[in-house]
């Protein structure tokens, strides 16, 4: 036996076992490998113990079979997946685009004060306890910044790979739940979905609650479908330590969504038995024994936590309208859903109509065990739906964990429509959907641009949108794919598209955005000065990016003690402080309080007020600058 077969026997006997969660992850993730690529190479790699060269040998085999399938996974589509999967989480990390406020960088500045103070249990901005949001993606952030530096790549390093974890476990729900067929084509739709490819670029927290929501749900599919008690035993324990993962990530909106999902389909399916209760009491005991260690040590550094976190956050947030984000009517995510779901939301009507026709009989590809995993989607789908209309708190990220089964259900739809003999109303629902996206293409990016420079008050050259015609124009080449090649060819032409499409926005429209959303600018006028004042007063604004981008020296000056954040109500304040500073588009209002002694000057997005010059010594720049107002 020779070192490379040593290396590969231990995973292989890992996922030979059956009944061993470990096993499922160690078999999913290779079976992403080009070697495990195809499912008959599977079926002989871990229904026998074999050796990596034999695993090889019998991949000849396994192409041959995989040949007379739909949609077969050769070199040349693993090439395309890798394309598409790089423009969409790697690309974007090589491009110069400052931190976006207020989220991201408020974010960033807490990982870095975990590594330059080392305030690892305890997410802390300026030495003061952060209470909205759990410890875990701050660690991975703290962890990418202790390793790669204090730049924008690190920071957006753990979103992308935890928006990679994404991909790969809404194809893990796919392969579980439908065919494994579909959880390739469910992978590459998820990750092309407008709204979680565009906000993994600047990812909060939610984009590493989808991973563990996806996999929680496999392990309640598996738990509940083992016809041992052991391997019910191993799966539940899973889903309460993926749970655990979830309470870090967002507090109980991850159990929700799959405790809700899951038992809405153990009603509808006539499923629910005595055991399940007693099941799903172990899940969440075992997740909150795993998670309760930090939510205790959390409460005893900073009393009241809890209460806040999980009676006013949670509770509060679901029936109140205190919050900020709690003033949305209840149908706020309805076109959400249906624009951030392009293009792949269109595909529903085929989903639905498949599901009709399965549990009918009369899809005879559907196996029973399909037919179910199609209703734990829909339950997962729109039960979830209806929990956030209901709730009184609303988010457009609070969505995320939705488009998962979302993705699942279109490649379902074009899984059944590559088929040979699909039903005819499923081809057409397919073939019309397809047309309908590719004609409205080269009309929506543009249309696109246009309404984010109206938003955010900048604009765009002329060549920007010849560029960007030229690219959405790229829409209709996928028409001629469907021409010559059939839907298969078009399916993976509409793919790359999605690709560039992002990869356009991210070149030409997302830098000069971010310029209208980002700190760096503000932070970098007093680096170049040196000096911070004796208070900082913050009008309508919040600190964001401004602290990560400070110098070390200057950041090590900052308490709140001198830093104010005034709302519009508390204006007659403004002229108790030194520096003023406040978004652009509210410098009338400062101006208008503080008359004309005061000195301004423009930095990116912030115009800053000097009002008390005595506050400087007589040779600081601040002294004379002159009194022109800001530039606009």
């Amino acid at each position: 036996m020779e070192v490379d077969e040593v290396i590969w026997l231990p995973l292989l006997w890992l996922a030979h076992k059956p009944t061993n969660w470990p096993g499922l992850v160690v078999r999913e993730f290779l079976s992403c490998c080009p070697f495990f690529a195809t499912g008959p190479l599977l079926r002989f790699s871990f229904g026998l113990p074999v050796t990596f060269k034999r695993a090889v040998c019998m991949q000849s085999v396994a192409r041959e079979h995989s040949e007379q399938s739909i949609f077969h996974q050769d070199w040349g589509f693993l090439v395309l997946a890798a394309v598409v999967l790089g423009l969409i989480f790697f690309y974007p990390l090589v491009l110069p685009i400052p931190l976006l406020d207020p989220d991201e960088g408020l974010h960033a500045s807490i990982s870095q004060e975990m590594v330059e103070h080392g305030h690892w249990l305890v997410p802390q901005l300026i030495e003061r306890p952060f209470w909205d949001k759990p410890i875990l993606y701050f660690w991975a952030q703290a962890v990418s910044l202790r390793f790669w530096g204090m730049h924008e790549p690190a920071v957006r390093l753990p979103g992308m790979l935890f928006g990679l974890l994404g991909v790969w476990s809404t194809a893990v729900v796919a392969r579980r739940l439908l065919h494994p067929k579909v959880g390739t084509l469910a992978a590459l739709c998820y990750a092309t979905t407008v709204l979680p490819a565009s906000l993994v670029q600047a990812a909060s927290h939610d984009v590493a609650l989808v991973p563990w929501v996806n996999l929680a749900v496999v392990c309640l599919w598996e738990m509940d479908r083992s016809p041992r008690w052991r391997g019910r035993f191993a799966w539940a324990a899973g889903a309460g330590g993926i749970l655990a993962l979830a309470l870090l990530t967002k507090g109980l909106v991850g159990v929700v969504v799959v405790g809700g999902a899951f038992g809405l389909y153990l009603l509808l399916s006539r499923r629910l038995r005595r055991w399940h209760w007693l099941a799903a009491f172990g899940v969440l005991l075992v997740a909150a024994l795993l998670a309760a260690p930090w939510y205790l040590y959390m409460e005893l550094r900073s009393p009241g936590y809890l209460y806040y976190w999980f009676v006013q956050r949670h509770l509060g947030g679901f029936l109140h309208a205190r919050l900020w984000h709690g003033q949305q009517p209840w149908w706020y995510y309805l076109p959400v859903l249906l624009g951030g779901g392009l293009p792949w939301v269109i595909y529903l009507p085929a989903a639905a109509w498949g599901l009709r026709l399965a549990q009918q009989g009369k899809l005879h590809a559907c196996s029973p065990q399909q037919r179910q995993g199609l209703v734990l989607l829909w339950c997962w789908f729109l039960g979830g739906l209806m929990f956030f209309c209901v709730s009184r708190a609303k988010l457009v990220t609070y969505v995320w964990p939705l488009f998962p089964p979302m993705a699942v259900l279109a490649a379902w739809a074009w899984f059944v429509c590559l088929r040979p003999e699909p039903p005819i109303l499923i081809r057409h629902l397919v073939s019309r959907a397809f047309w309908t996206g590719c004609l409205i293409g080269p009309v929506a990016l543009p249309a696109a641009m246009a309404v984010v420079e109206q938003k955010f008050g900048f604009s765009l050259p002329g060549t920007a949108y010849l560029v960007g015609g030229m690219v959405a124009a790229s829409c209709w080449l996928v028409l001629l794919l469907w021409k010559k090649r059939g839907p298969e060819g078009a399916l993976g032409g509409a793919y790359l598209v999605l690709a560039c499409h992002l990869a356009f926005v991210m070149t030409v429209v997302i830098p000069p955005l971010s310029q209208q959303v980002s700190s760096q600018a503000l932070a970098e006028l007093f680096n170049r000065r040196g000096y911070l004042p004796s208070r900082l007063v913050f009008y309508r604004d919040r600190l964001g990016s401004f602290v990560f981008y400070l110098r070390p020296e200057l950041r090590r000056q900052l308490s709140w003690d001198r830093i104010v954040l005034l709302n519009e109500d508390q204006t007659q304040q403004l002229k108790k402080a030194p520096v003023v500073i406040t978004p652009c588009r509210f410098a009338d209002q400062v101006s208008g309080v503080l008359g004309q002694s005061a000195k301004v000057e423009q930095a990116g997005r912030h115009v800053v007020f000097w009002v008390r010059r005595s506050d400087f010594p007589s040779d600081h720049p601040a002294v004379a600058l002159p009194p022109s107002g800001p530039k606009r």
